[in-house]
């Protein structure tokens, strides 16, 4: 049986699935293993109640998060009940061999050689953050097996523009903008012009017309209700929330009559001289539990209280004063930002108990310095320091690339879907985010792997001419 198999998968594939298994045993015996307490404390899904016995009234009255994950979530709690966890922890590993193995056969549809496509696989499954954030209920790993899904069929339709292909690229992207609200309706619409102008020239374009269009249509839909609903048009309320975190970042206010003296995403209770209760009487009997409530899961904030609309937008209105006043603070803190992207995925804080279970190799396999740190200024120094050798890499894989494609005066859709991509995220994560960017980064690792992947090979070409 297994010879039959063997016969039928490529043998790289085999060695990717036997590593896999082997370094999670490994893990296992460290302890690192799977943490299912996200679902009753993260801010991002809903109370656990909800999940399992209101679940689309609750998704559907949800303005602080796009609603697949939570869909997700609840689909789960119901199918399997007190087995979830088990489903849940099978699902993300599964989640995470897939991802490796779906880089490996892209590696080789854009002609990397086997064995190099097989090192860059196996480099991204063995990483300490692959193996951490493959034990946190988030959707971290999930985003970049939706990335490499669509990317795949997004080749396919290089050959051919069949309902098939158009469906199996945009359908990944479209729950990608349904999980996250990092990628808005914004990134969707570009992806959806720079596809349609690479392939306006074909036959069978309409067909992607079509698609785009269907896609945009639903994201937008979602972005209409909650206008409706909420009077916000977006996935998210919590952008004025986000933005305060990064703006005010070192610049705390000491006046308690405004908003930004306040840490954001505090419990509702902290903001009740800021709140006009009027909107609380409007939103009685849609969704009290989530809604209406000020913790969820009985002691954890809960962040879908309809009153953070309001919050939100004073935060919003605060940062946008402070960065009109004091525009060189707000640049300083983008700055950082930008540096916290390239920061290795594990210094993340919300997996940092997990992570110190294989602290020896994340230091060494990650470059983590952090380790070193007794101190908040010290931490600092460090972050920035095991940030510069993925700055020093990415500006060296951008450089030969863009090179290349100036010279040749030409540059694939693939890759101009992968710099679009990185660039948005690098850039809406500066501006917008100061403590998860490493997390945005790791996301969408898969895309620069691919990057990498044709600089190596270049690099081996050119050492071995045939």
């Amino acid at each position: 049986m297994i010879r039959k198999w063997s016969n039928i998968v490529e043998k790289n594939i085999w060695i990717i699935f036997f590593i896999f298994l082997f370094s999670r045993v490994l893990a296992y015996v460290f302890n690192v293993d799977f943490d299912y307490s996200p679902i009753y404390k993260y801010w991002q899904y809903l109370d656990i109640n909800t999940l399992r016995n209101n679940l689309i009234d609750g998704v559907w009255y949800n303005h602080a998060q796009p609603p697949f994950f939570n869909l997700l979530l609840g689909i789960i709690l119901k199918l399997f009940g007190n087995h979830a966890i088990f489903v849940f922890s099978f699902l993300l590993k599964i989640i995470s061999l897939s991802n490796a193995i779906l880089l490996y056969n892209l590696l080789k549809k854009i002609e990397i050689n086997r064995n190099i496509a097989l090192i860059i696989s196996v480099f991204y499954l063995i990483s300490p953050a692959s193996i951490i954030l493959e034990t946190e209920l988030y959707y971290t790993t999930l985003i970049s097996f939706l990335l490499l899904v669509g990317f795949t069929n997004l080749l396919k339709l290089n050959n051919e523009i069949r309902w098939s292909n158009l469906i199996g690229f945009f359908l990944p992207i479209l729950l990608i903008c349904l999980t996250r609200s990092m990628y808005h309706l914004i990134w969707l619409t570009g992806v959806s012009i720079i596809v349609i102008l690479f392939n306006k020239k074909r036959k069978e374009v309409k067909k992607l017309y079509i698609i785009a269009s269907l896609s945009l249509i639903i994201l937008g839909g979602w972005y209409l209700k909650n206008y409706m609903i909420f009077g916000t048009f977006s996935t998210s309320s919590w952008m004025g929330m986000n933005l305060s975190r990064n703006v005010f970042h070192d610049n705390e206010s000491t006046d308690s009559s405004r908003i930004e003296a306040y840490k954001p995403f505090s419990s509702i209770s902290t903001y009740q001289s800021f709140i006009e209760k009027e909107d609380e009487y409007k939103y009685r009997g849609l969704n009290n539990r989530d809604l209406l409530s000020e913790f969820k899961n009985d002691s954890f904030i809960n962040l879908n209280h309809i009153a953070y609309i309001e919050i939100s937008k004073k935060y919003l209105i605060a940062s946008k004063n402070h960065i009109f006043k004091h525009p060189t603070s707000y640049t300083k803190n983008v700055i950082q930002s930008g540096f916290l992207y390239f920061a290795p995925a594990t210094t993340y804080s919300l997996i940092r108990n997990q992570v110190q279970k294989i602290r020896i190799y994340d230091a060494i396999f990650s470059f983590n310095l952090t380790y070193l740190a007794k101190t908040k200024s010290e931490r600092r120094i460090t972050l920035l320091i095991s940030a510069i050798p993925r700055i020093i890499l990415y500006l060296y894989i951008f450089f030969i690339l863009f090179r290349d494609w100036i010279q040749k005066r030409q540059i694939r859709l693939f890759n101009t879907l992968i710099v679009f991509t990185i660039s948005y995220i690098f850039i809406l994560g500066s501006l917008l985010e100061h403590y998860e960017n490493m997390r945005f980064r790791f996301e969408i690792e898969p895309l620069f792997l691919l990057m990498l992947g044709q600089v190596i090979q270049k690099k081996y070409n050119s050492k071995n001419p045939s």
